[in-house]
């Protein structure tokens, strides 16, 4: 069976919405440390405006889209943070407080349920992963925590 290879680059991606098989993934990472995340979702990135202020307490615009689980990115978010707890229906705990002081901004989640994978990639490194041979039913999206010095090559059909 032949495979495609997906590159995805410069944003959290889905690179196939109707699912297929996941064999592997060839990772180029340049000088920051990164964590991938391979799912079988294609559930387009969230983003809202939030406040918040160096604790783990964020006000949304509406939480009612939101799960537990949920990867979140933004100004001042640490690395690897998660919805950890959704209060009501405009605030939500993430699992690290948030740093910066008081900030208003965009915030994105990314939602990572069925994941497949979770790769920690150290610095300055290349991993390069095969044999999966996973069937998605959903799609495959391809999130990491840090896109700056980052190439991720996926095996797909």
């Amino acid at each position: 069976m032949a495979y495609n290879s997906t590159k995805t680059q410069t944003a959290n991606t889905i690179v196939a919405s109707n699912g297929g098989n996941f064999e592997g993934v060839n990772v180029f990472n340049g000088s920051t440390a990164a964590i991938v995340y391979i799912a079988d979702n294609s559930v387009a990135t969230i983003a809202q405006t939030c406040t918040y202020n160096n604790d783990p307490t964020v006000t949304v615009e509406d939480s009612a889209s939101l799960l537990v689980g949920d990867l979140v990115f933004g100004t001042g978010i640490p690395l690897d943070a998660k919805v950890a707890s959704i209060t009501d229906a405009t605030t939500i705990e993430i699992t690290a407080s948030t740093t910066g002081g008081d900030t208003t901004g965009p915030i994105s989640f990314e939602r990572l349920s069925n994941t497949i994978c979770k790769f920690h990639i150290a610095a300055d490194t290349t991993y390069f992963y095969r044999g999966f041979d996973v069937v998605c039913r959903n799609g495959i999206k391809i999130v990491s925590s840090n896109w700056a010095n980052l190439e991720v090559f996926t095996l797909h059909n």
